[in-house]
């Protein structure tokens, strides 16, 4: 019974060990097939060409980009990540390879910035805008209040003189 017991201990031990072999041999291969293609794509929309155009990978034509997309077709082949991918092209052509600079550092800065001046200048302009509005108003309320007491001051004098002129004559 004991012996029994230890060759099927000893099944599931191999079987267990040689799913594990397979799945990390599937890890290794890579992607394939539309897996493949799809990454390629992904990869060289995030790179950009070093030779003097700036285009993207996927959109040169040029013999560099054809060498970058060869350097990517053989590291995919290799099994390596897309991480991987980029992280050696920054190793080779520095930052300025990656079409969007990753977001750490100086690069969030540099792009949050202006949306900041921008945001601020518009409330500044707001506050001077509503603060000229408002004291016009309060200005127009002012003198068209003086206004209407200046015409009632007229209103009464003329008044007293229609009534005086009047008791002279009648």
């Amino acid at each position: 019974m004991a012996k029994r017991l230890m060759i099927l201990l000893g099944i599931i031990g191999l079987l267990l060990t040689a799913n594990t072999m397979v799945a990390t041999a599937a890890e290794n291969r890579g992607p394939t097939g539309l897996q493949a293609a799809k990454m390629q794509k992904e990869l060289e929309d995030m790179l950009v060409c070093q030779d003097s155009c700036g285009m993207l990978v996927s959109a040169c034509e040029n013999s560099t980009a054809e060498y970058m997309r060869g350097i990517i077709k053989q590291k995919m082949a290799e099994g390596r990540s897309k991480e991987e991918i980029l992280a050696y092209f920054v190793s080779i052509y520095g930052e300025q390879v990656l079409a969007a600079p990753p977001a750490k550092g100086f690069n969030i800065t540099a792009w949050v910035t202006p949306f900041i001046f921008v945001l601020a200048g518009g409330i500044l302009i707001y506050t001077v805008v509503d603060k000229w509005v408002f004291t016009n108003r309060l200005e127009e309320d002012d003198s068209e209040m003086e206004n209407s007491e200046l015409q009632e001051e007229k209103l009464e004098l003329y008044q007293d003189k229609l009534q005086e002129e009047l008791r002279k004559r009648w």
